[in-house]
Formats: C-alpha cells, sequence, structure tokens
C-alpha cells in the first residue's frame, strides 16, 4: 500500500524554538494518513500533529513545548476540520467483482441449468 498524507492545515510559528532559539521556521502541521493500493483507498480518523524546525532541522516534541507553543497549537487544533475515516473501492475492485459475479453466475448455470445456455447432457 502506497501511504500518503493530506495537510489538514500548516502554520507558520513565531515562537521560540526550544532547541536553538529561533523565533522564524517552525512549522505547525495537522495531518491524516491516507493509504491507497490497486483495490481501495483508505482513509484514516486521527489526526498526526507534530511541530518542525526548519532552522535546526528538528522536530519539537509536546514535553519540549513552552506554554506559548502549547496556547498557539490549541487555537489552530480549533481551526482545523478534520475528514472522516472512510474506505472506498477503485474502478479495478468494482471490475473484478462484476467478473466474478459473471464467472460464478455462468458456473451455475452449467452446473445446474445445462438446457438454458444450450447445452443437452
Amino acid at each position: 500500500m502506497k501511504t500518503e498524507y493530506i495537510i489538514l492545515k500548516e502554520a507558520a510559528l513565531n515562537n521560540n524554538c526550544p532547541e536553538c532559539y529561533s523565533t522564524n521556521g517552525m512549522i505547525l502541521s495537522f495531518k491524516q494518513k491516507k493509504q491507497r493500493s490497486k483495490l481501495l483507498v483508505k482513509t484514516k480518523g486521527n489526526v498526526i500533529e507534530s511541530i518542525n524546525c526548519n532552522t535546526c532541522e528538528n522536530q519539537i516534541y509536546p514535553g519540549q513545548w513552552t506554554q506559548d507553543i502549547e496556547r498557539v497549537y490549541e487555537y489552530h487544533k480549533k481551526t482545523i476540520t478534520s475528514i472522516p475515516s472512510s474506505i472506498r473501492f477503485t474502478k479495478l475492485f468494482y471490475f473484478l467483482f462484476l467478473v466474478l459475479v459473471l464467472v460464478a453466475g455462468a458456473g451455475y448455470l452449467y452446473l445446474n441449468h445445462p438446457d438454458l445456455i444450450g447445452l443437452h447432457a
């Protein structure tokens, strides 16, 4: 399965980075996981949150957050709307399902009613 992430929101933060103390370069992002295969597309319901600093190239974990970062995080968290968890089938799935139903129907007719399809036992 191929994994993609749907970006719900990205926001630049002006707070001090706990690692390098830079006031620019921190990005808060909210993402949802989407998995694709040849037969289905599956969207997860949970939201993945992360804060990354582009200056020092570190991920800032919740244990390192200051009160200012937490306030900004809570504000932005209220503004996102997540996509509901879902499973969608692809056209290939429906095609294979149709072929399976047709083969099963033909097999049933061949075994139980050969006279309907022109075969005489």
